[in-house]
């Protein structure tokens, strides 16, 4: 039987200095549940470095050894990084959503993410990381920063008759 997932939030306390308003407080959360997309029971436990693995079988819903025979097969190695971004690209389930920097404004963050998109599935990239959000929560082995700036995110198109990807995304 699958493990039941718990749900908490990450909070973290954010003070800043306005020129107009001076000191500013503030807080930052998200839920987030702990999730290893079933790798400490799958043929490869002790893997390593494998957060595309993990996010791929949370986004596509497969069992984390069906994520890792998609990935080697796409060239991943085992116990190393894997430039998802590039295989998302050619997918078509996978809808890009750049998070652009824009001069004078915050960055997107796990926070807004969950705030902005409370239904669905995505795939959120990070310096060195990805980590999966499933109807507004994110699901990974650690609790990112609230603060930690999202570059991309890719929107998840499911064919809910059969609860894997979509041929298209239209």
């Amino acid at each position: 039987m699958p493990e039941k997932l718990v749900q908490r939030r990450v909070l973290m306390s954010v003070c800043e200095h306005h020129p107009e308003k001076g000191n500013v407080c503030y807080a930052l959360s998200y839920p987030f549940t702990f999730n290893d997309a079933g790798r400490a029971s799958s043929k490869r436990p002790k893997q390593r470095d494998d957060c595309t693995v993990r996010t791929l079988a949370i986004a596509l819903r497969f069992k984390y050894d069906e994520a890792y025979d998609l990935l080697a097969g796409a060239g991943r190695k085992c116990s190393r990084g894997f430039r998802l971004s590039d295989w998302l690209n050619t997918q078509p389930f996978a809808r890009k959503m750049p998070f652009p920097a824009v001069k004078g404004e915050r960055r997107m963050n796990p926070h807004r993410f969950c705030r902005d998109y409370p239904t669905g599935t995505f795939i959120c990239k990070v310096a060195k990381h990805v980590f999966a959000v499933v109807d507004g929560v994110v699901h990974d082995t650690f609790e990112n920063p609230p603060d930690r700036c999202i570059y991309t995110a890719w929107e998840i198109k499911m064919d809910t008759s059969k609860e894997r990807p979509c041929a298209s995304t239209s």
